[in-house]
């Protein structure tokens, strides 16, 4: 008798941001580890074999590494938390801003509504009014079902516009496992 592994489930968040990612033509995914992203990571891996996913150790290394992706002709994705964001200030404002180097985020939205932890929370109520200062368009993905059109629309208008678009994660979305 043969034994064959149990499908592995994704969430439909997770799944779609994926979809939305690679609708794009991003295929350089430079992430700082963080465990809701850790969901679109296995969905990556499994899934998309022609996505490189690169491991940074901080966030403003993150931000390097994908200007120059940019630079050599690649269309990369960022993935971070929230509070990263808050860490690499001074590369996005001083590096990836005024040399119009495009890129998308995938921003792990900690702080927001049912957040546990007390150090999340500043940097988590301050990152759409961040963003809204330093010109970085930026939406929400409200449900699983909006999750591809969401990357898709914020990624294209990022690449096609030479800015920076944010897709933020909130906590109540990324807490849903299921695949529904």
């Amino acid at each position: 008798m043969s034994h064959q592994p149990p499908a592995t489930s994704h969430p439909a968040w997770a799944t779609g941001i994926c979809a939305g990612v690679h609708a794009i033509g991003s295929h350089d995914v430079v992430y700082v580890p963080d465990n809701p992203l850790s969901h679109v990571l296995r969905v990556f891996e499994s899934e998309y074999h022609d996505v490189r996913l690169i491991l940074a150790t901080r966030e403003e290394e993150a931000f390097g590494i994908a200007a120059g992706l940019y630079l050599g002709g690649r269309r990369p994705t960022v993935m971070c938390q929230s509070s990263g964001i808050g860490n690499s200030l001074n590369a996005i404002t001083s590096l990836l801003v005024p040399y119009e180097i495009p890129l998308l985020m995938i921003v792990s939205w900690r702080g927001d509504d049912g957040e546990w932890n007390a150090a999340q929370r500043p940097m988590g109520q301050a990152v759409r009014s961040i963003f809204d200062a330093i010109s970085v368009a930026h939406a929400t993905i409200a449900s699983p079902t909006a999750a591809q059109e969401t990357v898709q629309r914020v990624g294209e208008t990022a690449f096609r516009t030479h800015t920076l678009g944010a897709c933020l994660l909130p906590r109540a979305l990324s807490t849903m496992t299921s695949a529904s």
